[in-house]
C-alpha cells in the first residue's frame, strides 16, 4: 500500500507542472482563488491613478489610449431606426436635431458622438464611465427634455460595501437581496476636486433607470471596471525609466569632449581638480603628465531591437498592434498589414458591439425615444440598429473587388457590405438614387465620366484638350475598347461621377482620390475633371 501511495503522489505531481508549488512555481505565489470584485476592490484606485499618470506623462500610454478610442468610435456609432420610411425620416430628424448638437450634453460642450468618444477614452484610461440622465425643460436651445451628464468612475462611491435596507452594496453598486441591480451610490462632485468640502462628499442613491455604467466585463459578476492595458503597466513604466536612463547616459557622455591629463598646476587655471558642472564641450583638466584623451560616448546600437520588443509587449497588453502604438509602418507589407488588421479589428468590434452599443448607445436611444414621447413627437417606441464606423481599407481596389465578388456569389448582401463600410444602407440607397436622378435630370449618362454627353447625344470636348478615351488608351491595351463602365462596373462609375462633381472636395483632393481608388493616371483624371466642369457649365 505504501508503494502504491508513493506512485500515486508522483503521478499527481507530474500531471500539471504549472501547479508545482516548489521553486519553479514561485512566480505564481500571488495567484489565489479570490473573486473578481475582491481583486478589483484592492486595486481599483491604485490602477486608475497610475493609468492616468502614465497617460499624462508617457507618450506610449497616451498613444495607446488614443488609438483605442479613435478606432473604436471614429466619427461615431450611429443608429438606424427600424420602422417604415416616413417614421424613419421623422425619427432621424429628431435624432439629428438632438444628437448632432450640443443640446444633448449637460455641459453643452459636444455632440452625442463626442460623448461616445469621451466615454471610450475614460474606459480605456480609467476603466469605466458613468452617464447620468438629466431631465430639462425644452426650449429653443433644448429640443428635447433630455441631457446626458458624463461622470468619471471616481464619483461612484467604492467605499459603499455590505448589507443595507435595500439588500447589499458592492463597491458603490446597489443590489437587491436576490442579487438584482438596483442602482448606484454617486457623489454629486468629483471627490478629488480640491474645492469640495467634506459635507458634500456624502454619496446619494440613483436608480439604475437614470444611470449608465459602462466598462469592459472580463469575469462573471464583475461590478467595476479596470483600465484597458493593466497587464502592460509595468512594462510601460520600466521602459519609460529605461528610456530616461539611456537619454541621461548619452547626455552626460556627450558633455565631455576631451580630458586633459597632466597640467603643471594639477588643476587647470584655477588650481581646482574635479567636475564642477556639466555642459556640452567640457575639456576637463586632470593633472600630471599632460596629454589629451578624447571622449568616446557609449553606443546604443542595441536600443532599437530591445525597444521594439518591449513596445510589442506593450501593444499586446493594450490590445492593439505594434504599428498602431508606434505609428511605425516601415516593416509592414500588404499581407502582414492585413493579418494585423484582421486580428485587431476583432478587439475593436468587441468593444463596439459588446460594450459601447449595449451599455451606452442602446440605453441612450431608449431615453431619447422616451423623451420624444413625453414631448409628443412620437406616439410609440421605435427600435434601432447601430452601425459602427468604417474600418479604413489597406488596399481599396483589392478589398472592394473582394466585396463585389462576395455579393455576386451570394455570400453577402449589399446592405451587409454597406454596413461594413460604416454607412447606413437606407441612407446610402437614398443618396444613390438622388445621384442617378440628378444625372438623368441633367442629361448626363454614366459614360460621361469618359466623355461629356449632352441630352441630345452630342459629344463635347474641352477645347483643344485630348479626349479621355485617347489618353486612357495609353494605360493598357484594354482601355482602347473598354469604357469606365465596362472596366469598373456601374457602381464604380457612379462613384467616379460623385467624386468629380462633389462641391466639397478640391480639385487636388479629387485627383488624389481617383488615382488611389481607381489606379488612373493623373493626366486622365485631369481631363475627366475638365469634361465634368464643361458639362456642368
Amino acid at each position: 500500500m505504501r508503494i502504491s501511495f508513493e506512485i500515486s503522489r508522483s503521478r499527481k505531481k507530474r500531471a500539471y507542472e504549472a501547479a508545482d508549488k516548489g521553486r519553479r512555481g514561485k512566480a505564481f505565489r500571488l495567484a489565489k482563488s479570490t473573486s473578481v470584485n475582491s481583486e478589483v476592490s484592492a486595486a481599483l484606485v491604485t490602477l486608475r491613478d497610475r493609468s492616468r499618470n502614465m497617460v499624462r506623462n508617457n507618450g506610449w500610454a497616451r498613444r495607446a489610449v488614443e488609438a483605442i478610442t479613435k478606432h473604436t468610435i471614429g466619427d461615431g456609432i450611429q443608429p438606424a431606426p427600424d420602422a417604415d420610411l416616413a417614421t424613419c425620416q421623422l425619427v432621424k430628424r429628431l435624432w439629428s436635431k438632438w444628437a448632432n448638437s450640443t443640446a444633448c450634453d449637460w455641459y453643452g460642450k459636444t455632440t452625442f458622438y463626442g460623448l461616445q468618444e469621451l466615454a471610450m477614452r475614460s474606459i480605456a484610461e480609467s476603466g469605466e464611465v458613468l452617464i447620468l440622465r438629466r431631465w430639462v425643460m425644452p426650449d429653443d436651445n433644448n429640443p428635447l427634455p433630455l441631457q446626458l451628464q458624463v461622470l468619471e468612475g471616481d464619483q461612484l462611491d467604492h467605499t459603499r460595501n455590505g448589507s443595507n435596507d435595500m439588500g447589499y452594496c458592492r463597491l458603490g453598486v446597489q443590489f437587491s437581496k436576490e442579487g438584482r441591480l438596483l442602482g448606484y451610490w454617486l457623489f454629486d462632485y468629483h471627490p478629488g476636486d480640491s474645492f469640495i468640502v467634506a459635507p458634500a462628499l456624502a454619496s446619494k442613491f440613483y436608480p439604475k433607470e437614470d444611470v449608465l455604467h459602462a466598462f469592459e466585463v472580463l469575469r462573471p459578476g464583475q461590478v467595476r471596471g479596470l483600465p484597458i492595458g493593466v497587464s502592460a503597466f509595468m512594462k510601460t513604466s520600466d521602459f519609460s525609466d529605461y528610456e530616461d536612463a539611456q537619454l541621461v547616459k548619452q547626455k552626460v557622455a556627450a558633455c565631455f569632449a576631451a580630458f586633459v591629463l597632466g597640467s603643471e598646476d594639477d588643476g587647470g587655471e584655477d588650481g581646482a581638480i574635479g567636475i564642477e558642472r556639466l555642459e556640452p564641450g567640457i575639456v576637463e583638466h586632470l593633472g600630471a603628465a599632460e596629454s589629451v584623451e578624447f571622449a568616446n560616448p557609449p553606443s546604443v546600437s542595441d536600443y532599437d531591437a530591445y525597444a521594439s520588443r518591449i513596445l510589442q509587449g506593450m501593444a499586446a497588453g493594450y490590445g492593439i498592434t505594434y504599428e498602431m502604438l508606434t505609428m511605425d509602418y516601415s516593416r509592414v507589407n500588404f499581407t502582414s498589414g492585413r493579418m494585423a488588421k484582421i486580428d485587431v479589428t476583432a478587439n475593436f468590434k468587441s468593444w463596439q458591439y459588446f460594450m459601447i452599443v449595449p451599455q451606452i448607445c442602446a440605453p441612450v436611444w431608449n431615453w431619447f425615444i422616451s423623451a420624444c414621447m413625453i414631448k409628443g413627437e412620437l406616439s410609440r417606441y421605435i427600435s434601432a440598429d447601430w452601425t459602427a464606423p468604417r474600418i479604413q481599407q489597406l488596399d481599396p481596389q483589392r478589398e472592394t473587388a473582394a466585396q463585389v465578388d462576395r455579393i455576386k456569389a451570394g455570400l453577402a448582401t449589399i446592405s451587409e457590405t454597406i454596413r461594413e463600410m460604416g454607412r447606413e444602407p437606407e441612407e446610402f440607397f437614398k443618396e444613390y438614387k438622388q445621384d442617378i436622378d440628378r444625372l438623368a435630370e441633367l442629361g448626363i449618362t454614366i459614360d460621361s465620366v469618359n466623355t461629356a454627353i449632352t441630352a441630345n447625344g452630342e459629344q463635347k470636348t474641352g477645347g483643344g484638350d485630348e479626349s479621355i478615351t485617347a489618353v486612357s488608351a495609353q494605360e493598357t491595351p484594354d482601355n482602347v475598347t473598354k469604357s469606365p463602365a465596362e472596366k469598373f462596373g456601374v457602381g464604380g462609375t457612379t462613384s467616379m461621377v460623385s467624386i468629380l462633381t462633389n462641391d466639397v472636395l478640391t480639385d487636388d483632393q479629387k485627383i488624389n482620390i481617383m488615382i488611389e481608388w481607381f489606379g488612373l493616371k493623373k493626366e486622365v483624371v485631369i481631363n475627366m475633371l475638365k469634361n465634368a466642369k464643361t458639362e456642368n457649365e
